[in-house]
């Protein structure tokens, strides 16, 4: 075990400083090529652009590769375009560190622009230059500011790891002039005058008018058109070619790639034949059919990378739209449940006050039933009515005390003598029986109206949670879907529905239902097919089964992996232990560690600490909060039975890809956790569910990382001292959570002091890196 994380720990050191070195030597080549990039035939800013717009941490290797490249590849100007790179490079040294500067959209441009204006007024000071010199200085400080905005844009994309397809438009035209740079900075990789840059220029204008239409050849063409027409070489005509190729090959996109191909070609000669430049005919011709035979040559895998780039934005806002409407109408019927249970309990409260069954009234139904048709009903209640009141009165102290009255309560309580002393005791002996009753039956009452109304707060949270849910989903992706249920089609099983959604944090979340058949799931192939297919690495699926259908859920590998080790003792080793513990994967990037203790021992225990689990992991899995869940199980224990059922719930939370923990405690005791050497306990006061109506969690919340530890103990666990567990989990290391879970469970019974035995639960979870 012990190897095993000291290999796991090596590799991804090793991983890491392999990244670190591949990543400098990527910014190395880049900075040497982009200073090939030249305009005007021989000014190349581009370089002093690419220093203003890369990540700070990358800038020492990109001044080196910029400054090689201009001292070797541009014989014309290198020492200049140099002490830009370095001036460039000075200034970001200086000031990167000043926030709210080096975060504004036209730090970087003005970074670019202000050195590459100085050393060209500074060159024109210093030879024969004209005007029309500081024009082409002005015009190209201007280029090195627009490249530098849309090289900063594009890696910053890039080092946040956002795929293409996840771009919007503004930002897919940030990248596609920065690539426009780069492409310009190939164009000057030739042989005999045949270019890099241009023929893959080609095939990209080509791409573009097969996948977009006559709007994406006609825009790739007038970008890479543009770019190349401004090297002042004598290929000014090859921005009216790309430009008018890409326009009718898009046009002919319903044709297919040859129909794309042809008219592209056909266009682009005869731009060619009207320039009338014999010496750049050739080259460029043949640069057309290369680039031609790149595009024709392409795998039809690349086309579902590419169509999406291309798909229209109105299907995104219509789908923003019908998200923000489910949203709102969930909301709103959560916002109206909730009001219906304030409604119910309002009024009751108020009914409770105009009808509560009040003692008087079991005196006064006696006057009305005995004194009525008597004779000295008179002289009792017309002259001497208040004084008749207080005997009555009188007789309330036996009857709460006893219960009944007697005819020797009546008759000594009275101050008159009354001639009906049986029949008066016999009447307020069945109006208390039945006063009491109404009692009894009010408090009942009370308590389903007090449970309806719960339901209506947990339904009203149901829905406020799937709101929550629905929101924090950016968007859908139906093309990935559509490829999950083919597959799924392919390998005999029954789909039923497939959503492929993608978070506010860029994570793709695969939810399938499938109807059961005879073809089983195999988890770990289905893991690895669908990562194929969606592009994306997913963790192992979670499969959930409700009647005869099947719910999948699959989610990217998170950064933590879990260990667990649990251990039990039930009470006098007997068969029905009254703790119940899960750990599972809530399907959402989460793992969830429960331990429910029930009231007592052996199997009424049992019954109640299970139910609570097994509602609570149904649903926690279906995507319900922890606080919706508790709710419904307290509902559910106390309609159980006539009897008494509670039980403690003790659930933590942690979040797989954040290390985030939410502890949450109903009547638990503590949890301990181990963090980087340090010893910590979390506990909150509670009650458990089962025994009021509004019941809550008390939460605690930290950060966990890899290598820390949290054990979870129900209260069998603990003794008069607690140091002998603290001291056990602060010496744990490199064993087995299993291990100390054991080992926790069997101190407990030795030190237990109290002659009682009791049921013992210990959980250990540890994270560990992926």
């Amino acid at each position: 075990m012990i190897a095993e994380r000291t290999l796991r720990r090596y590799r991804k050191e090793n991983a890491a400083a392999m990244r670190g070195i591949i990543e400098a030597v990527v910014h190395f080549l880049l900075g040497i090529l982009v200073c090939r990039g030249t305009i005007f035939i021989n000014l190349a800013p581009f370089g002093g652009s690419y220093i203003a717009a890369v990540p700070r941490k990358h800038l020492i290797w990109s001044v080196l590769g910029t400054s090689v490249g201009y001292i070797i590849l541009n014989p014309s100007q290198p020492f200049r375009y140099v002490a830009v790179v370095i001036a460039v490079a000075a200034v970001r040294w200086t000031l990167d560190d000043i926030k709210q500067l080096s975060r504004s959209v036209i730090y970087a441009p003005t970074v670019a622009f202000l050195p590459v204006l100085a050393s060209g007024i500074a060159m024109m000071f210093v030879s024969t230059s004209t005007l029309s010199y500081f024009s082409t200085v002005l015009i190209e400080a201007l280029l090195a500011a627009g490249a530098a905005y849309f090289l900063k844009k594009s890696l910053l994309l890039f080092d946040e790891g956002r795929r293409i397809t996840s771009l919007s438009r503004s930002e897919m035209a940030c990248v596609a002039l920065a690539g426009c740079v780069v492409m310009l900075s190939l164009g000057s990789i030739e042989v005999e005058r045949v270019s890099l840059g241009r023929i893959l220029s080609v095939a990209v204008i080509m791409v573009c008018a097969r996948y977009g239409g006559a709007a994406g050849g006609a825009v790739a063409g007038v970008a890479t058109g543009a770019v190349f027409g401004m090297t002042g070489k004598g290929y000014a005509f090859i921005c009216a070619g790309y430009s008018f190729g890409g326009l009718i090959g898009g046009l002919f996109a319903v044709s297919g790639k040859l129909g794309v191909a042809v008219s592209f070609i056909i266009c682009n000669t005869i731009m060619l034949l009207s320039a009338g430049d014999s010496s750049v005919m050739t080259p460029i011709f043949i640069e057309t059919l290369i680039g031609l035979g790149v595009f024709m040559i392409l795998p039809k895998e690349v086309e579902r990378y590419i169509t999406p780039l291309f798909l229209p934005r109105e299907s995104t806002r219509g789908e923003r739209s019908l998200r923000n409407s489910v949203v709102m109408r969930l909301d709103f019927a959560s916002s109206a449940l909730n009001n219906v249970s304030d409604c119910v309990n309002s009024v009751s409260r108020e009914l409770k006050k105009l009808y509560a069954p009040d003692v008087d009234s079991v005196y006064e139904s006696a006057s009305e039933d005995v004194c009525k048709n008597c004779g000295m009903r008179v002289y009792c209640w017309e002259r001497h009515k208040n004084s008749t009141k207080e005997d009555f009165a009188r007789l309330s102290a036996p009857l709460k005390s006893q219960g009944y009255v007697t005819e020797s309560d009546v008759e000594n309580l009275f101050s008159k003598k009354c001639c009906r002393q049986i029949e008066v005791a016999d009447s307020i002996n069945r109006g208390y029986g039945d006063y009491i009753g109404g009692i009894e039956a009010g408090e009942r009452v009370g308590e389903i109206r007090s449970m309806v109304a719960g339901q209506f707060s947990g339904l009203s949270e149901i829905l406020g949670d799937l709101a929550a849910e629905i929101e924090d989903y950016k968007s859908y992706d139906p093309d990935s879907s559509a490829r999950v249920l083919e597959y799924l089609r392919g390998e005999g099983l029954l789909p039923v529905e497939c959503s492929c959604m993608i978070d506010t944090n860029g994570r793709m979340s695969v939810e399938i239902q499938l109807a059961k058949g005879k073809t089983a799931l195999k988890k770990n192939a289905l893991a690895k097919d669908i990562s194929a297919l969606c592009a994306r690495c997913f963790d192992t699926p979670l499969v959930t089964e409700v009647g005869t259908r099947q719910r999948v859920v699959l989610n990217e590998i998170p950064v933590y992996d879990i260990e667990v080790g649990v251990y039990q003792h039930v009470f006098n080793r007997g068969k029905l232990c009254g703790d119940c513990v899960n750990c599972f994967s809530n399907g959402f990037g989460q793992f969830v560690a429960l331990i429910s203790d029930g009231m007592g021992t052996g199997g009424r225990a049992a019954v109640d600490s299970n139910m609570t689990v097994s509602i609570m992991t149904k649903l926690l899995k279906a995507g319900l909060s922890e606080d919706c869940a508790l709710k419904v199980v307290n509902s559910a224990l106390m309609v159980k039975s006539e009897d008494e059922s509670l039980a403690t719930v003790d659930l933590m939370k942690i979040d797989l890809f954040s290390g985030k923990t939410v502890f949450n405690k109903a009547g638990a005791p503590y949890t301990y956790i181990k963090k980087g050497g340090h010893l910590l306990k979390k506990t909150a006061t509670s009650l458990p569910v089962g025994i009021l109506g509004n019941v809550k969690f008390s939460k605690e919340k930290i950060k966990l990382s890899g290598g820390d530890v949290a054990v979870m103990v129900s209260d069998g666990a603990f003794t008069d001292d607690e140091k002998w567990l603290e001291r056990l989990i602060r010496d744990f290391s490199n064993a087995r959570c299993a291990d100390l879970a054991k080992e926790v469970v069997n101190e407990a019974i030795k030190r237990r002091n109290d002659a009682h035995d009791d049921d013992i639960t210990a959980v250990v979870v540890r994270l560990i890196e992926n």
